[in-house]
């Protein structure tokens, strides 16, 4: 099976449309079946629940993934940095959040001069695996980080300057690339011969903290994160995540804002979170990520 196919998605959001599909790609995530999947699901959709709003608009969730893959996405020549950012939605390892943790977040990636390549990781989790409903995710990231640093050179981005950011349950492709040091499955081709750490993490009201596995070492990336108090106890978690960062040494700048709840994305309100973005883009031009 080719990994390259350009993309004639038929992408049906129901709220803000996704970026033009005139120039972008699509790469399969694996040479073939991902691995251990044995399941058979219903095609791939988008079911919108216009009941539950984020910021007045609805959100597509995209349902029954098993062919996971990566969806690239160029930003004006003119401003490209090289830098890159691999985008994971979240959605309780269920459904993805492909337009508000997805689309929209490549939109914003684009206008600061970044490579965005979204990450279609299998969902619904339990399905895929019934033990560990994240499993799927966590080997979803470390693949993609790999298969992106392999193939850097066709998407014209530095190898040395790809980020990676996970929203609610999306953090668990933060956490298994930015924290762990072993692959969650066997080397399937030679892409798999380059590493999976980020050059920075970002994860974002993650729903994921530290796996059990983490390895913090001087290899570790420097960690960008935002929650709020009101987020439940992903507030609590997130803030125990910075303190070991802390201790290790490892950089890292967290956002604790007090109100703005969960699965916001980058839909501004009126809450004091909605200007995180802001902060996160102060950060990456600090660590040097938006220089041409």
């Amino acid at each position: 099976m080719k990994y390259l196919t350009h993309s004639f998605l038929l992408i049906f959001l129901a709220s803000t449309p996704p970026l033009s599909a005139t120039d972008l790609t699509t790469w399969n995530l694996w040479p073939g079946e991902a691995p251990g999947e044995i399941v058979m699901l219903p095609p791939e959709s988008y079911r919108t629940n216009d009941t539950r709003l984020t910021a007045g608009k609805p959100v597509s969730r995209l349902q029954n993934v098993s062919v996971p893959t990566l969806t690239i996405y160029k930003p004006d020549p003119k401003i490209d940095t090289g830098s890159s950012i691999l985008i994971a939605p979240g959605g309780g390892f269920t459904i993805l959040a492909y337009d508000k943790e997805g689309t929209e977040v490549a939109e914003w990636a684009n206008s600061i001069g970044m490579t965005a390549i979204v990450i279609k990781y299998r969902v619904p989790g339990n399905v895929h695996n019934p033990d560990k409903p994240w499993l799927a995710a966590a080997q979803d990231g470390q693949r993609a980080m790999s298969l992106v640093k392999s193939r850097s050179d066709e998407v014209g981005i530095d190898p040395d300057r790809i980020g990676i950011m996970g929203f609610s349950a999306g953090g668990v492709p933060v956490m298994y690339t930015a924290l762990v040091s072993d692959r969650l499955y066997d080397s399937v081709d030679s892409h798999d011969d380059h590493n999976f750490r980020p050059a920075f993490a970002a994860p974002i009201y993650s729903g994921w903290w530290m796996p059990e596995e983490t390895n913090l070492s001087e290899a570790t990336p420097p960690f960008f994160m935002v929650i709020t108090y009101d987020d439940k106890d992903r507030s609590i978690g997130l803030s125990e995540t910075y303190i070991k960062l802390k201790k290790a040494k490892v950089s890292a700048e967290m956002h604790i804002y007090s109100e703005g709840g969960h699965g916001y994305g980058l839909r501004r309100t009126e809450k004091p979170v909605t200007s995180w973005s802001d902060r996160m883009e102060d950060w990456l031009r600090h660590k040097g990520f938006l220089e041409n």
